[in-house]
Formats: structure tokens, C-alpha cells, sequence
């Protein structure tokens, strides 16, 4: 009994070893700032390309204008019961 209880007793403090070991690199990393941060005075950041994709694509629609719009379809009662079987999707034995 003594062996087992000298044996948890190492593998729990290995256990929280280990992960006080794996906290300390995440924790060195939440204090410093992002790459993105104080870029400065006319920095480029995401919102400006976020910015920019949007007005290219709105500036291709402008261009394409009317031509490449898709047809209207109507919309239409189905004619037979979605919830009826097919029998072509039903593995038979």
C-alpha cells in the first residue's frame, strides 16, 4: 500500500510540474504586444485591406453591371412529397 500511494504521490506532482512548466512560455507571451500594434502613423493594417478588397469588388459589379446577374426563378410548389421514398437512397438486404 505504501508503494502505491509513494507512486500517486510522484506521478501528481509530476503531473503539476509539467504544467506549471507549459504555462510559463504562455504567460511570457500574453505580455507582449502583437506584431500589428503600434504600427504607427499610416501604418497599413487589416481594416485598410479589408477596406480595400471591398471597393474592388464593388468595382467589379459596377463594371460587369446587369449582364452578369443571375435569372430570376420563380418560385414553385414541388409536385411530389420530399418526405416520400424514392427507394433510390435505401440500402436493401
Amino acid at each position: 500500500m505504501f508503494w502505491i500511494q509513494l507512486s500517486t504521490f510522484v506521478l501528481f506532482n509530476l503531473l503539476i510540474l509539467a504544467m506549471l512548466t507549459t504555462q510559463i512560455p504562455a504567460r511570457a507571451i500574453a505580455f507582449t504586444t502583437g506584431q500589428h500594434a503600434g504600427g504607427g502613423e499610416g501604418a497599413y493594417t487589416v481594416w485598410h485591406l479589408i477596406a480595400d478588397i471591398e471597393a474592388e469588388t464593388r468595382e467589379a459589379a459596377d463594371k460587369h453591371g446587369p449582364e452578369h446577374e443571375h435569372p430570376h426563378i420563380p418560385p414553385k410548389f414541388p409536385t411530389t412529397d420530399p418526405d416520400e421514398p424514392t427507394g433510390r437512397h435505401h440500402l436493401h438486404p
